[in-house]
């Protein structure tokens, strides 16, 4: 990445402020564009629940949407929005909750005071929490129907066997009919707190104004540090395989590695180390298992990192027959790129990773989600140049030496999920 390159981002100024009852907020003047995009983050997601109140944290996020004291129903609020040409949602992850809009500039005051207003000022009415809970069991009952959710859910009991992370975000059918508004308001009540809550603004704004405004609408609003997160620790050293039959015309196949944390030293290299593997089409795993054998479709790698653990991950559709092939050949891949990274792969890797962060921060609400969500899970911020020379600075060493800790196969998991039988030779496969 040259030093032209790096200096486009000299167009993006961002500032931190600590208000005074805890709330960070960051703001990103965006030249050049002309919308906003706010993510209010709420420290809290579904490995902050116990067993009992599984999915309350996207319970929640779903019932704020329908209604205030000054906002009375969904349409005040989706339509606020909406009739500005903007968009609303937001997202429950495990370790988060992201309420974000993307609005025009000019609109960016009213959509702050939206925000907040269904964060702080939720009605939680009886009747509308009736209505959601069948809302959100036709949800879970849509993803349980899909396969690719289904090996997800399977990979991810394997990983975090009796964890929290382990769970659907949304909970059970059993948990979510349990779920009342006075558990509601008591998460509301233990998580919705100002020192627990990052707002990230981003686009064709002015600090000045939006401290100004964020300070007026929180100043009445206190809070106490909330509970933490359920921890986990990586107990496993055996590989381990499950598969479960289902009719499909494809077979799901996951492979999957436990990893190391958002904050270890070498989440740079491993992520380089993934893009090589997994990412694109010019990737190892593609051009073998694709262009080179035709055993698959779809085949990709993918990382997730958490604040105490992580996952490294291959996902392949395959035809039935050639599951156990395909599972063969990716574990070959994943033990030939031990021996070393071709300094080829490795500048194409940093290439493909720098150059599409670059193009996310040219939209507005990736950008208020990029450095939202680094504040939240690590209580720091790296602009994306600093990212983009972390980058740069991974060696060879680096990648050979934590692809030799992560790809360590006495801690695989493999799941399949189709029309297969065949478990003993999965087994087989994973003890051979």
């Amino acid at each position: 990445m040259s030093e032209h390159d790096l200096n486009k981002f000299s167009n993006q100024n961002f500032q931190i402020t600590l208000l005074d009852n805890g709330l960070r907020l960051i703001t990103t003047e965006m030249t050049g564009v002309q919308s906003a995009s706010i993510s209010l983050l709420i420290g809290v997601g579904s490995r902050h629940e116990t067993d009992e109140h599984a999915g309350v944290s996207h319970f929640l996020e779903h019932i704020v949407f329908k209604g205030t004291n000054t906002r009375p129903d969904p349409k005040s609020i989706s339509g606020a929005i909406e009739g500005i040409g903007g968009v609303i949602n937001a997202e429950t992850e495990q370790e988060f909750t992201n309420y974000w809009c993307k609005v025009p500039a000019n609109y960016v005051a009213e959509s702050l005071d939206l925000l907040l207003d269904m964060i702080r000022n939720s009605l939680i009415d009886a009747n509308e929490v009736k209505k959601e809970r069948d809302v959100i069991l036709d949800e879970l009952a849509m993803t349980h129907d899909h396969p690719e959710y289904q090996i997800e859910t399977l990979i991810d009991g394997m990983l975090w066997p009796s964890h929290p992370l382990s769970r659907d975000i949304g909970g059970s059918k059993e948990t979510v009919c349990n779920i009342t508004p006075d558990i509601l308001r008591e998460h509301i009540n233990k998580y919705y707190s100002p020192r627990n809550t990052v707002i990230s603004v981003a686009g064709n704004i002015i600090h000045d104004e939006i401290l100004q405004q964020v300070d007026k609408l929180t100043s009445d609003w206190h809070g106490f540090d909330p509970p933490d997160f359920i921890p986990y620790s990586n107990n496993q050293y055996i590989a381990k395989s499950k598969l479960k039959y289902r009719r499909t015309e494809q077979a799901y196949l996951s492979l999957a590695l436990p990893t190391i944390s958002i904050f270890h030293d070498d989440r740079d290299a491993l992520g380089l180390l993934n893009v090589a593997i997994g990412e694109g089409m010019s990737s190892r795993l593609f051009i073998e298992l694709r262009e080179n054998r035709g055993l698959a479709y779809d085949v990709h790698s993918s990382l997730v990192h958490f604040q105490d653990c992580g996952a490294f991950t291959v996902r392949a559709g395959v035809e039935p027959r050639k599951v156990y092939e395909a599972a063969k050949i990716i574990l070959e891949q994943l033990e030939d790129i031990k021996s070393g990274i071709e300094p080829s792969e490795l500048d194409k890797a940093k290439k493909m990773s720098a150059g599409r962060l670059m193009l996310r921060m040219e939209d507005s609400r990736s950008v208020a989600n990029w450095f939202g969500i680094q504040e939240m899970l690590l209580n720091e911020i790296m602009d994306p140049e600093t990212a983009i020379s972390r980058l740069n600075s991974v060696t060879k060493k680096d990648i050979n030496r934590i692809s030799k800790s992560v790809l360590e196969f006495t801690n695989l998991n493999i799941a399949v999920l189709g029309p297969c039988r065949g478990n003993k030779k999965l087994e087989h496969l994973i003890h051979s």
